[in-house]
């Protein structure tokens, strides 16, 4: 008797959103309205791709061979010996397929679909940690992000009001730290160079 290969399509489906997991999952949650720092994290699958796409493929062919190879035997209440199961098993296979392959090819296609690939060839990120005077109260962090926030090139800022600190990611072909310590100083918050790389 031919099981049906359901296991093998959805093994090949989480395979290859582990695989996109880097670059679809933090565009779903922004999408979402889900944003943060933390969204970084994913870029952790990002090694693990070639693997994950490895496993992909394998399950996907494993099921095709499961759905097009004709078994010798085929008893009368078998997967096989019903035209229209195996039918509906062939239209499911396909759209898993080409929606396991589109997950496959986000993160190579996506920079050229939304023209990014050519700005980022420029892109130098940085990251420096401010250490910010003058924060009294809860809402001074808020004030300090918005105003780096609104310099060109900045493109991340994570205020912490304890450590009386903002950790600045930006594009040091746009942006100077000279520009992000004017910055703060002129909302207030006189800051100076605690560590950079």
């Amino acid at each position: 008797m031919k099981e049906k290969p359901q296991w093998e399509l959805i093994g090949a489906s989480l395979a290859a959103i582990v695989a996109s997991m880097c670059c679809v999952v933090p565009l779903l949650l922004v999408g979402l309205g889900i944003s943060g720092a933390w969204v970084i994290n994913f870029k952790a699958f990002e090694p693990y791709r070639p693997l994950f796409i490895v496993i992909t493929l394998v399950l996907l062919g494993f099921a095709f061979y499961r759905v097009y190879h004709k078994p010798q035997n085929c008893s009368p209440d078998g997967f096989c010996a019903n035209p229209r199961r195996e039918k509906i098993m062939k239209k499911v296979l396909i759209v898993t397929t080409a929606f396991v392959l589109g997950l496959l090819a986000f993160p190579y296609v996506v920079p050229y679909v939304f023209g990014v690939a050519a700005s980022q060839r420029n892109i130098q990120t940085k990251r420096v940690v401010l250490e910010v005077k003058n924060m009294t109260c809860a809402s001074c962090p808020v004030t300090v992000r918005t105003n780096l926030m609104r310099v060109l090139g900045v493109q991340e800022v994570i205020v912490t009001f304890n450590s009386e600190e903002a950790v600045v990611v930006y594009d040091s072909t746009k942006v100077s730290i000279d520009a992000l310590i004017r910055a703060t100083t002129n909302a207030g918050y006189p800051s100076s160079v605690r560590s950079s790389n």
